[in-house]
């Protein structure tokens, strides 16, 4: 029975070295999975924002073609005051339209910020598997140790 007992610390210590690198492994695979997640947001963050942009240049175009129309048929000429309306009314829309993509661009790299912490959250854990498996194996070896230390054959001499 006492030879069982040291195989049974030896294989819990295994088990111990083994769930605790898997556990590495699973955790840097979900991280992966996440930083990818994040990483296909922030393309569509940045693809939404610029299908968001082209829309308000159309409407802004539809507005401006609207206006000039509009003082067309009214007999006003495209000089002086209405000219000034309609070049602030397109600077306003190309300011919304930048405006647009920046805030996709923001949305974005918070998006890409959180793919980069999920990568280095999944590098600590693989890192951090490692030294939980080296602790584990040195604690199970020093419990065997200490529990059957090895047994001296020859005989012990003092000298003086």
């Amino acid at each position: 029975m006492e030879a069982v007992v040291p195989f049974l610390q030896i294989a819990g210590t295994a088990m111990a070295v083994i769930g605790t690198l898997q556990q590495g492994q699973q955790v840097s695979a979900a991280a992966g999975y996440n930083a990818a997640v994040a990483r296909n947001n922030a393309a569509a963050s940045r693809q939404q924002a610029a299908a968001n942009a082209a829309s308000q240049e159309r409407k802004a175009r539809l507005q401006i073609g609207a206006m000039r129309a509009g003082y067309g048929a009214s007999g006003i000429s495209l000089e002086g005051s209405p000219m000034d309306v309609i070049e602030s009314s397109a600077s306003m829309a190309e300011l919304d339209r930048q405006n647009i993509l920046y805030g996709g661009a923001i949305k974005s790299q918070g998006y890409e910020s959180t793919a980069g912490l999920e990568l280095m959250r999944g590098e600590n854990a693989v890192t951090s598997s490692y030294f939980g498996a080296g602790s584990a194996l040195l604690s199970g070896g020093a419990k065997i140790w200490g529990e059957n230390p090895p047994v001296p054959t020859g005989k012990l001499t003092r000298t003086e």
